[in-house]
Parts: C-alpha cells; sequence; structure tokens
C-alpha cells in the first residue's frame, strides 16, 4: 500500500517583497537628509545671529535712497581717497587693509561698500550700473566728499567708467586695480539657487571651517591678522550670495553693454594697474587698458606681477605710484 506523499510547505513571502523593502529605505534616506538640512538650516541661521550679536561692526552706516551703505573713513590727508571693492568681496574694508594702512599716512581714505557688502544693506534696488553710480555719489555727499581720487578694483571699475562721465567734476583722478574693461568682456558668473541655497543650509560655514584657506586672501604672512581671516571667513559666510550680489551678477553682462562705448573724460589723469597673471591668461587684458587710457591726455598703465587682487602684495607700491602720479 502506498502512503500518501504530503505536499511541500514553503515559506510564506513578506508581504510586498524586495519593492516595498526598497521604498521604507529610501523614504527613511530621504526624511533622514531632510532632517539633516533642516538642523543644518536652523544651526547655520543661529550661528550667525549669535556671531553678529557678539562681534562689533566697523566703519559707519549712511542713509541714502534705498538703503544704508556702510563706510569706513581713515588719515586726515588733504586729498580724498575712495575706494571701491570688485564683485563678490565680502569685505572691501577689510579686504583693502594692506592698501588702507599705506594710503592714510597721506590721505584721507573712504572704503565705501555698496549694497550686497560687508554690512550695508543685503537687499536693496536693481543692481544697474546707474543705480550704483547714483547711490556711490549720494553716499560721498552725505560725507561732504565733492572731490575726490577714485580706486577700483576689477568690476568696480565698469561702475567708476560711468561714475566719472556721470560726475566728471568730482574726481580729480582715477585708479584701476586689474580693472574690468568693457572690450574685453569680463561678464561676472550668475549665481543660482544652488549657491543661495548653501549659504542659507549652512554648507559655506561648515566647508569654510574644515578648511579656512577658502576665504583667506593670498596674501604674504602677517598682512593680514589672524583675527582679521576670521573676520573675513565670517563675513563670507554672512554676505554669500545674498540678493543684491545676485542681482549684480545676473546685471553684469547689461551693465557691460551699457558702458561699453564711453571713454574717460580727456582731462581726466588715469593710472591703470594690471596683473600679469590676467595678461598672461587673456591676451586683450593689456591692449584693452591701453586703449582706454588712448582717450585721455595724461594715463599711465602699470604691469605687476601677481594675482588678480593686486593690494594683497602690492599696496606699497600702488601707493607710491599714486603719489608720483598725482605730483
Amino acid at each position: 500500500m502506498n502512503a500518501t506523499r504530503p505536499s511541500p510547505t514553503f515559506p510564506a513571502r513578506a508581504t510586498g517583497g524586495r519593492g516595498a523593502r526598497l521604498l521604507r529605505v529610501t523614504r527613511s534616506v530621504l526624511l533622514s537628509v531632510v532632517a539633516l538640512v533642516a538642523v543644518s538650516t536652523l544651526s547655520n541661521a543661529a550661528l550667525g545671529a549669535f556671531e553678529k550679536a557678539n562681534t562689533d561692526p566697523y566703519g559707519d552706516r549712511v542713509r541714502i535712497t534705498g538703503g544704508q551703505v556702510n563706510v569706513s573713513v581713515s588719515g586726515d590727508g588733504e586729498r580724498t581717497v575712495v575706494l571701491l571693492g570688485g564683485y563678490g568681496t565680502p569685505s572691501p574694508v577689510l579686504d583693502f587693509a594692506p592698501l588702507v594702512d599705506e594710503l592714510d599716512d597721506t590721505y584721507t581714505v573712504v572704503v565705501v561698500e555698496r549694497f550686497g557688502y560687508g554690512y550695508s544693506d543685503l537687499e536693496v534696488t536693481e543692481r544697474t550700473v546707474e543705480n550704483v553710480s547714483v547711490e556711490l555719489h549720494d553716499t560721498l555727499a552725505t560725507l561732504h566728499v565733492t572731490d575726490c581720487v577714485l580706486v577700483a578694483h576689477s568690476m568696480a571699475a565698469i561702475y567708476a567708467l560711468d561714475y566719472v562721465n556721470r560726475f566728471p567734476r568730482e574726481v580729480s583722478a582715477l585708479v584701476t586695480l586689474d580693472g574690468t574693461v568693457p572690450e574685453a568682456f569680463t561678464v561676472a558668473p550668475p549665481i543660482g539657487m544652488g549657491q543661495r541655497l548653501m549659504s542659507v543650509t549652512g554648507w559655506v560655514r561648515w566647508m569654510t571651517m574644515l578648511d579656512p584657506t577658502l576665504t583667506a586672501p593670498s596674501a604674504p604672512a602677517g598682512v593680514y591678522s589672524d583675527r582679521a581671516l576670521e573676520r573675513i571667513r565670517l563675513m563670507t559666510i554672512w554676505n554669500y550670495a545674498n540678493p543684491a550680489i545676485t542681482d549684480e551678477g545676473t546685471q553684469s553682462a547689461a551693465n557691460l553693454s551699457a558702458v561699453a562705448g564711453l571713454t574717460y573724460p580727456p582731462d581726466l589723469p588715469v593710472l591703470a594697474f594690471v596683473s600679469h597673471q590676467l595678461v598672461d591668461a587673456h591676451p586683450r587684458w593689456r591692449p584693452a587698458h591701453q586703449q582706454q587710457l588712448d582717450s585721455v591726455r595724461r594715463g599711465e598703465l602699470v604691469v605687476l606681477d601677481g594675482g588678480h587682487y593686486l593690494h594683497w602684495t602690492h599696496s606699497q607700491h600702488i601707493t607710491e605710484s599714486l603719489t608720483a602720479f598725482l605730483g
């Protein structure tokens, strides 16, 4: 008699199978990422508020139409030199410190931090070249500066070109430090939503904590103190990709086009410093600057070894050359 063989049994399949497990894992990872970003964002905001409350601001805020502009004034010389920082420099006052230290023994030195920079307002009107020029004029008028030597670094040379044409009687001489030339078409890189998120969520903070050299000027040892370097790092965190700078980058192509047809007034003395770094990298850099100087009766072009931020490494040379040029 043959016994009936029992049917084989199999373990029950888990509900949902591999697809369901993968979905649960993915959901957990996403929730963890969201929680991490939220914690980082809140921590960044809290640390920023604490840092600002415990860090004394420098300079003085001047109220003009549109908001408040921060300025720093040093020295008491008979002639006034006004310094304008380049695009994206988080703190022009700190950035120009080596040059200010050289200049203010002889001149009254005014560093103007336009909207979006340093301790100036960060959310303002469109960053058109006209608005920037008018705001600079209003700032200097509030300070009772009616005649100055204008010193412009990088992209600020575009605003200076507009300014000396719009307010020619208020500038006795112009100095450019590796200044942007319209014909060279140096358009500022646009700042996107990703960079803004890097700022808000604290990514900039954590990266600069891990590697402080990311924000440190490439200057010889001792030019900037440890305290100044830390202050620059903090102001980079606070000001990175703010609304005014974001709009300034967006407007840069239009601003270059707006001044492309302008030349310097013939009677304006112009001293232009350019860096070997950009002369070597861009064949048009030096000829474009020389072409600008062809419009003035008294112009001088000086090529200095070094990078784009010439005032980090050549402040003494710049000051001596400026004093000799002014006579």
